[in-house]
């Protein structure tokens, strides 16, 4: 089974060590594709000073996220099951072995082909049940409930078989784009770096638009900042020129 990991937020550019060393050891990089997939800022993270951070939008506008191939495709579920433990501790180092799950968030698997190998279905959900809790979209048998996700802009379907991502707890009250911006315009310990990371690396939002233009209209003191340059040209309609 050819399988991808499906990245939404910090994963993809956290130059933690943990987080830095799965890349490198789990993933192709260099073979990432930007994809549609339902997203929106949602979840707000104490960790991140109160600010907002990715979760899918259930039933939601499509945005991009990143979806980039694991170096090793699993021959079983076995192999699958050794891929998400690695995806979750590169999310909670902390976490204990065999873990895939916490209250604010667990893996979820997604098939390609409907409906999914019977047997890969069934030892995967009983795992789940055994090793952690759904959080929307993802389901009771750990299986992720989103469209298949396809190539950004063209359209055309991602040629993996199975799709492993994290979903995170999305707030009870969904917030509008204003409050997403307040939350970053309203500190100042530089959790504003995930909304430009998100953007500079391409996962982007559809809101993502009515964020900025709060933030610009607002003109915090960090929105001077040298290592936000490449994002703010790219909200602005002028991305840099590369070689």
């Amino acid at each position: 089974m050819r399988a991808a990991i499906l990245i939404i937020g910090s994963l993809l550019w956290d130059s933690g060590d943990e987080r830095a060393s799965w890349r490198q050891s789990r993933l192709i990089i260099d073979h990432a594709v930007r994809v549609n997939v339902p997203i929106r800022y949602g979840r707000r993270s104490q960790s991140r000073g109160n600010t907002f951070t990715m979760t899918f939008a259930i039933n939601g506008a499509l945005g991009t996220g990143v979806l980039v191939p694991c170096r090793t495709s699993p021959p079983d579920v076995a192999a699958l099951v050794a891929e998400a433990e690695e995806l979750w501790k590169a999310e909670e180092p902390g976490a204990a072995p065999g873990s895939v799950g916490a209250s604010w968030g667990c893996i979820g698997l997604l098939f390609r082909d409907q409906p999914a190998p019977w047997d890969w279905f069934l030892a995967w959900a009983d795992f789940f049940r055994r090793n952690a809790s759904p959080i929307p979209p993802v389901g009771r048998e750990g299986l992720l409930s989103i469209p298949w996700p396809a190539i950004a802009p063209e359209g055309a379907a991602v040629d993996v078989d199975l799709i492993l991502a994290t979903a995170t707890k999305a707030d009870a009250t969904r917030p509008h784009a204003e409050d997403v911006a307040d939350a970053w315009i309203n500190q100042n310990q530089g959790h504003e770096r995930y909304f430009f990371e998100n953007v500079r690396h391409g996962i982007r939002t559809p809101e993502d638009a009515l964020v900025w233009r709060r933030i610009e209209e607002t003109r915090p003191s960090w929105l001077r900042e040298d290592a936000y340059a490449e994002a703010v040209a790219v909200l602005r309609g002028n991305p840099p020129s590369r070689v």
